[in-house]
């Protein structure tokens, strides 16, 4: 097995998050990036596409999905996003995120998890 970790960080986007009042209606920036671990063997060897996880994708999607969602906890979305990643390819073996609101605290959630757990 060869295993690779691909990661991708300061992807951009602005969702509804938080739970004091000021934060319920009015979209905040937000910074995430992810890297997953897979068995990149067979992408190796044909050095082809279809037999990779497609990371350009999986980022478009996780941007849509955290575009259109609204959480209460910088916790959950982190974990949400985490649990697509892991659902995105059987190849994914274990991911990891990390997720900052752009706000003056700069408030930032990383999670990691695995198939083994």
């Amino acid at each position: 097995m060869v295993r690779a970790w691909i990661s991708v960080d300061k992807i951009l986007c602005k969702t509804i998050i938080g739970v004091y009042p000021g934060e319920l209606h009015t979209p905040q920036e937000l910074e995430f990036g992810f890297s997953f671990e897979y068995n990149c063997k067979q992408a190796i060897s044909t050095d082809s596409i279809e037999n990779a996880v497609d990371y350009a994708v999986l980022a478009a999607e996780l941007k849509t999905f955290i575009c259109n969602s609204k959480f209460s906890l910088l916790e959950t979305l982190t974990a949400e996003i985490a649990k697509k990643i892991m659902a995105f390819s059987p190849k994914i073996t274990k991911a990891k995120v990390y997720c900052i609101k752009l706000n003056e605290l700069k408030p930032r959630a990383e999670i990691e998890i695995s198939n083994r757990e």
